[in-house]
């Protein structure tokens, strides 16, 4: 998986912590076929075979739990052939700032550390009660803010909210990084994890109404501290390691993402139909809130447009400074569904799927 580094002049580099091999070969892939091979993965793609399985990734994270640098894993390619990568965990390379950057873990961010000294340079930690504190103000501005109340209105007017049992949160962010008085993203993490937590208080006084089964609230962040951890699980969320977040998605699940590093859309599009999905507008793979970028993690896709025929889009409202533009995608019951691809009515399109009026 690539993993950003700020170059000088600010745009994006990229370095992989795995190096796919040569079949039949310890040595890196040679890249001179690259085209041929994207080619055939796109029609199979267009055929619907998924880029991830469940089966896959269980398999691939099996095998990362166990190997370390120099380490060869066995991934299935989306031709069904299997493919050899190199563990690079721990490989160090040296920064054009002079400093030397080193894998920690696999799909982990790089650290920086001093060239003579070998010190990593790491980030103060904000205290366990501020940082309690400050989530908890967070909390009470978010159930009080009209985009709460928004939402909470979008989703009670809603006439057959699909079955939820669960909500997962993805790189919603580190609240407790001390960034020493550089530039952070301390408050958009808060706010994100407020508007789970209140998502789940929402929907457990509507499960209570009808099941009386309460949701559970699971978060996927690589950046998290320990201390981060430490007061997420006090407003009982629980953690996972990548990719377990993945894994607990099924039909019952809201699965909330707001400018993820890992492609999210993708994934969930191949491993489930989710009763809600709360992310990113974003449809351009080449624009993030309508400006240029090199790259995007969360890409959208044809199979994305396809998947969305099932569910009603609406704007998620919000500030777009704690948030991002997002909508609401919510699963439509199966009858409306055919009525819709059927009946599209005049003007409509079967195609396409409408916002919730």
């Amino acid at each position: 998986m690539p993993l950003p580094l700020p170059g000088d002049d600010g745009q994006v580099q990229f370095m992989f912590t795995v190096a796919r091999l040569t079949p039949g070969s310890s040595q890196p892939r040679r890249l001179e076929n690259d085209g041929e091979e994207m080619l055939k993965c796109m029609q199979l793609y267009k055929l619907g075979v998924p880029l991830y399985t469940r089966e896959a990734i269980l398999n691939a994270y099996g095998q990362l739990k166990v190997s370390k640098r120099g380490d060869a894993i066995k991934v299935m390619a989306i031709d069904g052939t299997s493919v050899d990568f190199i563990i690079n965990t721990g490989r160090v390379w040296a920064g054009a700032d002079g400093y030397e950057r080193e894998l920690i873990r696999v799909a982990h961010r790089v650290i920086t550390r001093d060239p003579i000294t070998k010190e990593r340079f790491e980030y103060g930690v904000t205290a366990f009660e501020k940082v309690r504190l400050n989530l908890f103000t967070t909390l009470h501005f978010w159930r009080n803010s009209p985009y709460y109340q928004l939402l909470r209105h979008l989703l009670d007017e809603y006439p057959k909210m699909p079955r939820i049992t669960k909500i997962i949160g993805f790189d919603c962010g580190s609240m407790s990084r001390d960034m020493q008085g550089q530039p952070s993203n301390n408050s958009r993490a808060r706010y994100q994890h407020a508007f789970l937590i209140a998502l789940k208080e929402y929907l457990d006084a509507r499960n209570f109404e009808t099941t009386g089964q309460e949701v559970r609230v699971y978060v996927q962040n690589e950046t998290y501290l320990e201390r981060d951890i430490e007061v997420i699980r006090q407003f009982g969320v629980q953690v996972l390691q990548d990719p377990e977040g993945f894994l607990v998605i099924d039909e019952e699940t809201v699965v909330f993402a707001c400018r993820p590093e890992c492609p999210v859309r993708q994934i969930v599009a191949d491993l489930a139909m989710p009763a809600m999905m709360i992310w990113d507008h974003e449809r351009d793979s080449t624009r993030v809130n309508g400006v240029p970028v090199q790259r995007i993690f969360d890409p959208w896709s044809t199979r994305l447009d396809s998947m969305m025929r099932f569910y009603h889009v609406q704007d998620f409202l919000n500030d777009e400074i704690n948030f991002d533009k997002m909508d609401v995608c919510i699963r439509r019951p199966m009858a409306d569904v055919y009525h819709g691809l059927n009946d599209p009515g005049p003007g409509g399109d079967a195609n396409i799927a409408q916002p919730v009026a």
